[in-house]
């Protein structure tokens, strides 16, 4: 039998877990369908939380609405993404006052692009016009974007306990092949249960970090859910988690495109799936720079490279990058009877979908929800499994379903295992190609 002659993967829940996780999952995604308070809520929330742990714990953040966008905007506060060289900087001059260099430490030496910070605070709007003033001068600049994770950031849509699927096991998919997950990082306690066995984490995703120093966060077990998800279709493909985030969840443009960088240059030109199970909007137009160049150089770089990108929870036809760059393999979400999620971005831009309600994977140890009075205290035990839902979780399951393909196919590569994973399946429109890999969980 084929890999792909087991998808789907069986739903092996009993009645009543089944019942159980259904409730959980309801939850989730009536906060993901709602625009406004909960995510004003937990905006404010991180802002605080920033404040009082002190600014070295988190990312601070300015927030806008741009003209005629029903999207809350995100960028780092004082800094700007400018697209030009150093001797192009200096010919700047007056466009510049008051900016001086704010590149991340361990900026990659395969970008161009820079950041910029302004000595003392600056309003969004006013950091969007010197944006303007420089692209007029013709110099690609914009604000440094924040990027969360699946984009929209959604008040209670955190984890439900459930119950693992099935004991891990090999599939004898063996050929050489990378999934490098670019995202939170791994938890830092190993599992007992051999789901993360032999995976690699480049960055460690820090829990219970939230004073008294008993509860994660938001986003905490995003990358360790997304590795759980790609080890259930591709037990034998390697992967590699990095880490681009804040202890608060939030990267910016910078870091994103860093670490997107990294992941291809380790790879050393192997068959690899990059995943990013996040992404950022255009701010006036213009996509977020650093990342754009990133998604560049893997292409130019590393032919047999493929991107895959979850195309966002904002429920619209809204690109969302990388995954509505050229070249990206952009995913949207449905639901688990295969009818769009009413979550997800759509739109010609996106290749294909796969069940993104509900999806069952591994989670960390710890305590949720992120603060105390916004429902019931839920612990999650060493080798905890989740329910969780968004775009996030859909495309780590075609990265997964590309590198099986590899894995049985020494000489197939990612394009091609991707060409070859939607071709003649049914489509639906503004959601491309249906592909269904994980049961993910019923709603009804």
């Amino acid at each position: 039998m084929t890999i792909a002659a087991q998808w789907p993967l069986p739903d092996t829940r009993t009645p009543a877990q089944l019942e159980h996780d259904r409730q959980d999952v309801r939850g989730q995604v009536t906060v993901l369908e709602t625009d406004g308070a909960a995510q004003e809520s937990t905006l404010e929330s991180i802002r605080a939380r920033q404040v009082f742990a002190g600014r070295g714990r988190g990312l601070p953040f300015v927030r806008f609405t741009p003209n005629g966008s029903p999207r809350i905007v995100l960028a780092a506060e004082n800094q700007l993404v400018v697209d030009a060289d150093p001797q192009r900087l200096a010919q700047l001059g007056g466009l510049l006052a008051g900016y001086e260099p704010a590149d991340r430490p361990g900026r990659s030496d395969r970008r161009r692009t820079r950041v910029l910070r302004y000595a003392q605070g600056r309003s969004a709007e006013a950091l969007r016009a010197d944006a303007r003033r420089l692209r007029q001068a013709g110099v690609p600049a914009n604000v440094n974007s924040i990027v969360p994770l699946g984009y929209v950031i959604k008040g209670s849509s955190y984890p439900g306990l459930t119950v693992a699927p099935r004991p891990f096991a090999t599939n004898g998919a063996n050929q050489p092949v990378r999934v490098a997950i670019v995202d939170t990082g791994m938890a830092p306690q190993p599992r007992t249960d051999a789901w993360d066995t032999g995976v690699v984490a480049k960055g460690t995703d820090p829990l219970n970090v939230i004073e008294p120093l008993d509860r994660n966060d938001w986003f905490s077990g995003h990358g360790t859910f997304g590795a759980g998800i790609v080890r259930q279709i591709a037990p034998d493909c390697e992967v590699v988690v990095y880490r681009f985030t804040a202890a608060d969840g939030l990267g910016t443009d910078e870091s994103a495109a860093d670490m997107l960088i990294r992941a291809a240059d380790d790879a050393a030109g192997k068959r690899l799936v990059i995943n990013a199970s996040f992404g950022a909007p255009a701010v006036d137009g213009v996509p977020p720079l650093a990342m754009q160049e990133a998604v560049a150089y893997i292409s130019a770089t590393y032919p047999d490279a493929l991107i895959v990108a979850s195309a966002g929870n904002d429920g619209r036809d809204l690109p969302l990058y990388p995954a509505a760059f050229p070249g990206v393999k952009a995913v949207g979400a449905l639901t688990s009877d295969l009818t769009p999620a009413s979550f997800s971005n759509r739109g010609s831009w996106v290749h294909c979908s796969t069940v993104g309600v509900g999806i069952v994977s591994t989670f960390v140890e710890g305590l949720l929800p992120p603060e105390p009075g916004i429902g019931t205290d839920v612990h999650f035990a060493p080798d905890a499994w989740a329910t969780w839902s968004g775009t996030s979780f859909t495309a780590p399951q075609i990265s997964a379903a590309v590198a099986a393909l590899c894995g049985e196919d020494a000489t197939l590569t990612p394009q091609a295992a991707f060409d070859q994973l939607i071709a003649g399946r049914p489509t639906v429109n503004g959601f491309g190609a249906v592909v269904h890999l994980l049961p993910g969980t019923p709603t009804s």
